[in-house]
C-alpha cells in the first residue's frame, strides 16, 4: 500500500532572536493589511477564550475513576478519566455515546481551529480520499499513543488538531526516519531534538520515544504559538520549515506591501507551503469522517499505557518473557530503544495499563541481571557477525535478536552489542589476542584504544579494580579466530530460509552461496540440507 512520503528539516533559531524581531516589529509601520483583519482576529481571539472556557467546564463535570491508579505513574498528570464528548445542540444522545467511547470522535468533537475553505486544502482533502484504506491504518496505528498524546496537548492548551499531525509527519510510524535524519513520529531532526532535551546514545533515541518526542513537541509548539501570536497555519508551517524562515518570509511581504497572513507567503518551499494544507485536509475528514466517506479506526477513550521508571540496564527481551508480553508489542511501546538493552541511564517504559501489575521489582531486577553480560562492540574493517559470533561464543542469530536487526550487513563504526563473560582465560590460553603494556598505559587506556569494556577486560584477565600494569605485560584483549580454510563452515537449512535470507545473514553473496554449494541459484532449499559457508 503506497503512503505519501514526507521529508522535513527543522531550523532552529535560538527563541530570543524571534523574540527580539516581534520587538523590532513592534515598533515599525503597522502592517499593510486592512483593519478588518485586526477586528476578525480579535473575534477569533474571544471565541477562542470562549471555548476554552467551555471545554474546561466540561472537563470539571468528568466524574473520577473507579479504583487508584497513582501506581502507574503517568506522565503529564493523567487521571485515568476518559474525554468528556462535548455536548451541543442537535447532538443526539447516541451521538454523544459515541464520542464518549471512541477517542477520536471525542478529539474530533474538541477540534476548535479555523479550517479555510480554499484550494490547497480542497485539494489535498482529495489525495488523502484517494487512499481511504492508508487513512484507515495510520488512525489505527496511533492506538497505542494517542490518549497519552491528547493529554499532553490539552495540559498545554494546544489545539487537539496537532494529534493528527504524526499523520502528516510520519503516517505514525515511530522508526520513521527523513533523508534529512529527522526521526519519530514528530521527525525531529538531531539538532532540534538536542535543544529540546532529547536524548541520543547507542541504545537510546529520545526523537523515538513516544513520550519524551510528545513532550518536546508539545514545548515547541507552545514557543511557535508565542511567536507567531496563535496564527495557527503560521504556527504549523514554521513546525516544518523553521521560525526563522517564516519570519523572512513574512518580512518579505511586509517590504512587497502584500498582505502576511500565511496564505500568501508564496515564497516558501513547496513542502512548507503545503504542510498546513494537509493537516487541516486531515481535520476536515475527521471531523466529518459520513460526508467523506472515511471510518477512522475506533479506539478506546480511556488510558491505554503506564510509565515505569528503570534505574538501570534491563533485557527487554528478557523482560517479556518474564511478564508474558509479545516482544514486538514491548518494543512498539518503547521505539526509543534501538536494541534489547536499554543503556545504563535511568530511563521511563511504557507499559500496556492492563499489565503494570507484572512488572514488580522482582522482575525488573531479573531482567536487569539478563541485561549486565552484555558490552558494546564496534566494528572494524574486515569484521562480520559471523566471525563476532565465533568470537564471543554465541551465534549469528543471537546477535541479531539482541540488536533487534533483520540484516548482518554492517559498516565499519557501526556499535553492536555482544555477549561478555562467555569465554574464560583457561579456554583462550594460547589463543589469545594479547596486548603489549607500554610506559603510561591504564587499563582504562588500553580500554579505549582496544575498543573493550573495562569489565571484559577485568574479566578475560582476572584483574581486580585496580591492578598494576608494568611495561612489557601482556594483556588479554581478544580472542583470536581459529584459521579456517574457506568454506569449512556448515549451515543447517531452516523452514523458510532462502539463498538470499542466509546471505544477508552471514554477510556474503548468493552468488558466493551458489558456487560452494554447486547448486542453482533458483534452487530450493530443504530443511536439514548442509549448506557450506565461505568465512569471509
Amino acid at each position: 500500500m503506497s503512503r505519501p512520503m514526507h521529508h522535513r528539516i527543522h531550523h532552529w533559531i535560538h527563541p530570543l532572536s524571534a523574540l527580539a524581531w516581534r520587538r523590532r516589529g513592534s515598533h515599525r509601520e503597522p502592517c499593510r493589511q486592512p483593519a478588518s483583519s485586526l477586528t476578525r482576529g480579535m473575534i477569533r481571539g474571544l471565541a477562542l477564550a470562549l471555548v476554552a472556557l467551555v471545554l474546561h467546564g466540561c472537563s470539571a463535570l468528568v466524574p473520577a475513576p473507579d479504583g487508584d491508579d497513582t501506581a502507574t505513574g503517568h506522565p503529564g498528570g493523567y487521571d485515568g478519566s476518559p474525554l468528556p464528548a462535548i455536548s451541543g445542540p442537535n447532538r443526539g444522545d447516541q451521538q454523544a455515546s459515541n464520542e464518549q467511547h471512541d477517542l477520536w470522535r471525542a478529539v474530533a468533537s474538541r477540534f476548535r481551529l479555523d479550517v479555510p475553505d480554499n484550494a490547497r486544502v480542497n485539494a489535498e482533502v482529495r489525495r488523502y480520499l484517494r487512499h481511504p484504506d492508508y487513512l484507515r491504518e495510520v488512525s489505527k496505528r496511533a492506538e497505542p499513543y494517542l490518549y497519552m498524546i491528547v493529554e499532553k496537548l490539552e495540559s498545554a492548551d494546544l489545539p487537539l488538531e496537532l494529534t493528527l499531525l504524526p499523520i502528516v509527519e510520519s503516517a505514525y510510524l515511530p522508526h520513521a526516519l527523513s533523508s534529512s535524519s529527522a526521526a519519530g513520529i514528530w521527525q525531529f531532526i538531531p539538532s532540534t531534538g538536542t535543544y529540546f532535551g532529547l536524548e541520543r546514545d547507542a541504545f537510546y533515541d529520545g526523537r523515538r520515544d513516544i513520550k519524551a518526542s510528545t513532550d518536546a513537541a508539545v514545548t515547541y509548539f507552545s514557543q511557535l504559538r508565542g511567536m507567531f501570536d496563535d496564527d495557527w497555519p503560521t504556527v504549523i508551517a514554521a513546525y516544518n520549515g523553521g521560525q526563522g524562515t517564516l519570519i523572512n518570509a513574512i518580512r518579505e511581504n511586509e517590504r512587497r506591501g502584500r498582505p502576511t497572513d500565511f496564505w500568501h507567503l508564496d515564497q516558501l518551499r513547496k513542502e512548507t507551503r503545503e504542510y498546513p494544507a494537509r493537516l487541516f485536509a486531515l481535520v476536515k475528514i475527521f471531523s466529518q469522517p459520513k460526508k467523506y466517506g472515511f471510518d477512522p479506526y475506533p479506539i478506546a477513550n480511556r488510558p491505554a499505557l503506564a510509565q515505569i521508571e528503570i534505574e538501570r540496564s534491563i533485557n527487554l527481551a528478557k523482560l517479556a518473557d518474564l511478564t508474558g508480553m509479545d516482544h514486538e508489542t514491548l518494543y512498539r511501546l518503547n521505539p526509543g530503544f534501538g536494541r534489547s538493552i536499554t543503556g545504563d541511564k535511568p530511563r521511563q517504559l511504557l507499559v500496556p495499563k492492563a499489565a503494570r501489575g507484572r512488572f514488580d521489582v522482582q522482575t525488573l531486577t531479573s531482567a536487569a541481571s539478563a541485561a549486565e553480560s552484555w558490552q558494546r562492540y564496534t566494528f572494524r574493517q574486515g569484521d562480520s557477525f559471523y566471525r563476532i559470533a565465533q568470537r564471543y561464543g554465541s551465534s549469528v542469530d543471537e546477535l541479531l535478536a539482541i540488536n533487534r536487526r533483520q540484516s548482518a550487513l554492517a559498516r565499519p563504526g557501526e556499535v553492536i552489542l555482544v555477549p561478555g563473560g562467555r569465554v574464560d582465560r583457561a579456554a583462550i590460553a594460547g589463543n589469545a589476542e594479547t596486548y603489549t603494556v607500554q610506559p603510561g598505559d591504564s587499563l582504562w587506556a588500553i580500554s579505549r584504544q582496544q575498543d573493550i569494556g573495562m569489565a571484559e577486560l577485568r574479566r578475560m584477565n582476572h584483574y581486580g579494580d585496580n591492578p598494576v600494569l608494568r611495561p612489557g605485560d601482556k594483556v588479554v584483549v581478544g580472542v583470536k579466530e581459529a584459521a579456517a580454510p574457506r568454506g569449512d563452515s556448515t549451515y543447517v537449512v531452516q523452514p523458510g530460509d532462502t539463498l538470499w535470507q542466509l546471505a544477508r545473514r552471514f554477510s556474503t553473496t548468493v552468488e558466493q552461496l551458489v558456487a560452494l554449494n554447486q547448486i542453482g541459484r533458483d534452487a530450493p532449499l530443504t530443511p536439514g540440507q548442509e549448506l557450506r559457508i565461505a568465512s569471509n
